[in-house]
């Protein structure tokens, strides 16, 4: 895998890198997947004429929604290719415009956890970055998280790349935000007071949101979690419920030694592998997934929001 981040500030910029990254994969006849804003979308169906019709647009804004999931689709992506014996090459640009601190934090681990989920993919990875449009402060860490930057047409190492593993310890241990007090809170200590758990959580969720499809997986995601406390962490928890007009916020702590590894349930599991993936369904089946992890206990915050 080739992971690289395309660092541009203008049209031209976006054009100069791009097109000679997709016209050198369709000589190899590569298969060639874009997600990007309708904006760069149209610059690039303009510049490549009859060429375009050769690639796979799509849109950002769909494919960049969630980062767990937006994780697994290109694990799947890349690993179809891989099975047809045929090398892929991507162009990415998540969106960053609305991102509240907590999903801005998810969406740079998530190009983090990309050198690790794709490591051994036959893929080739650019994600554009409008400087412009981005804050500093995400700047500063698509070079942590990006082995190699392209700035004013030049390719070069980041010299402050962060192997995936320092780089997730160390979102694991930084703080999540002050809450008020919750609302609601329920301990646990046996498997067989999950039931309740699940009831009390689809209880609060349904008034949030009625659509059980939401619901549903979230009160799993809630149960996941509760069950890996009292199997991993030390034999019970503790869940506290914050309840909004449109979200909920369940967050399930336990005061065991924390995590062991720190990209424990941030990676696919690979076809057929079952068990162990508790962690992963959980991000996956709730709107944003927060963590904190260190000597004195794990803490989860799962958030349902209404869209």
């Amino acid at each position: 895998m080739t992971h690289e981040a395309l660092l541009y500030g203008s049209e031209e910029e976006f054009l100069a890198a791009t097109v000679p990254f997709i016209r050198n994969g369709l000589e190899r006849d590569e298969a060639i997947h874009i997600a990007t804003t309708d904006r760069n979308t149209g610059w690039l169906r303009a510049a490549l004429g009859g060429e375009a019709s050769r690639v796979t647009l799509g849109a950002s804004s769909r494919c960049y929604r969630h980062p767990v999931r937006a994780l697994a689709a290109m694990y799947r992506t890349a690993h179809r290719a891989r099975r047809n014996g045929r090398r892929l090459r991507i162009i990415g640009e998540p969106w960053w415009t609305a991102r509240t601190a907590p999903e801005a934090k998810e969406w740079i681990r998530y190009e983090s956890l990309l050198n690790s989920a794709l490591n051994d993919a036959d893929v080739t990875l650019m994600c554009a970055y409008d400087t412009n449009a981005i804050d500093q402060d995400v700047l500063t860490q698509v070079a942590r998280t990006h082995p190699e930057l392209v700035e004013c047409g030049q390719l070069r190492h980041s010299p402050v790349y962060a192997d995936p593993v320092a780089f997730n310890t160390e979102c694991n241990s930084s703080p999540l935000p002050e809450l008020p007090a919750p609302n609601l809170w329920l301990k646990f200590s046996r498997a067989e007071q999950l039931a309740t758990l699940r009831d009390f959580v689809t209880s609060h969720a349904s008034k949030v949101c009625p659509d059980s499809q939401s619901v549903e997986p979230f009160v799993q995601a809630v149960d996941e979690i509760a069950t890996n406390a009292i199997e991993h962490g030390g034999g019970s928890g503790v869940l506290q419920v914050w309840t909004g007009h449109q979200s909920l916020l369940c967050e399930v702590s336990d005061d065991c030694t924390g995590l062991r590894d720190p990209l424990a349930g941030q990676l696919p599991r690979p076809p057929g592998q079952v068990g162990g993936c508790g962690l992963w369904l959980a991000r996956q089946f709730s709107d944003l997934l927060e963590l904190h992890s260190d000597r004195a206990g794990t803490t989860v915050r799962l958030h349902l929001i209404l869209h």
